[in-house]
């Protein structure tokens, strides 16, 4: 059976809305961000792969080559996918790396879990 990136998506949105539920706190809501980036960037991926437009490499350098199929596009709303899959994978690298979060675990998880819905969104348009 095929995955269904969005899950991802969902699951983020859970952690973020009760993060004390699963708890510890930091953790759920770290864990939100990270998911929230991977729902975006797996279904951005897909969706250029399935069209023929993109071939992912299987490698870490997929994260940025999806980004980059994006940006070089004439299309507003893929330069638009491109932007905020970056702000999502600088969220997801802070989250998943630092030890001290500069900014709000919440507020962070928020943004990214409505960041990630506007990809999600965008791309159903596409």
């Amino acid at each position: 059976m095929i995955f269904d990136w969005t899950d991802l998506w969902l699951l983020a949105n859970a952690l973020m809305r009760d993060p004390s539920s699963p708890g510890p706190e930091e953790g759920a809501l770290r864990s939100a961000i990270s998911r929230a980036y991977y729902a975006a960037f797996c279904n951005a991926r897909n969706l250029a792969r399935d069209r023929g437009e993109f071939t992912p490499t299987g490698s870490g350098r997929d994260h940025q080559l999806v980004r980059e199929h994006f940006e070089n596009s004439s299309c507003q709303i893929r330069r638009k996918i491109s932007a905020d899959l970056d702000r999502l994978r600088d969220n997801r690298n802070r989250a998943d790396y630092n030890d001290v979060l500069n900014s709000n675990p919440v507020s962070l998880a928020q943004s990214s879990v409505a960041i990630a819905r506007n990809v999600l969104d965008a791309l159903d348009s596409l």
